[in-house]
């Protein structure tokens, strides 16, 4: 009979991916739905329906946010302490500039307000789970044997 053993090392690198994968899944729901806004906005430019230029900053300034959280992530889920701090950081940024921008009466049209809303609706679970403090507890300051 064969016994498998794994090292704590191993257990908690397990544990890391497990605790941000539904991260990883929303967030690139989220820069999906950026990437898709901007997409939407070039077949509009080329079949001759301009569109505001704030429509194209936002929607370029939240696809690169998205794509910040989710490198962060990533790195995250491999392991990095200071990734996991960066997201813990940056998402709640990301989360009230969302808030803010849809907030904001008359700033965009209607159906980029409803993106971003999804966009922020996306990011609000993101900064509950890296902010738990089970999430936390698999990051610790010190490595146990150091």
């Amino acid at each position: 009979m064969t016994e498998t053993t794994t090292s704590p090392a191993a257990a908690l690198a397990t544990a890391r991916r497990a605790a941000l994968r539904p991260v990883l899944v929303l967030l690139g729901c989220f820069v999906a739905i950026s990437a898709a806004l901007l997409g939407f906005l070039a077949v509009l430019a080329a079949v001759g329906i301009g569109a505001d230029i704030a429509i194209w900053i936002r929607g370029s300034f939240v696809l690169a946010s998205g794509v910040l959280l989710f490198v962060f992530a990533v790195s995250a889920a491999r392991g990095s302490r200071n990734a996991l701090v960066r997201l813990r950081i940056v998402s709640p940024i990301v989360l009230a500039a969302i808030v803010v921008i849809v907030s904001i009466p008359g700033f965009l049209p209607d159906w980029v307000r409803l993106e971003q809303a999804v966009c922020g609706a996306l990011v609000l679970p993101v900064v509950i789970i890296v902010n738990r403090p089970r999430t936390r507890a698999l990051f610790p300051a010190k490595a146990a044997n150091a």
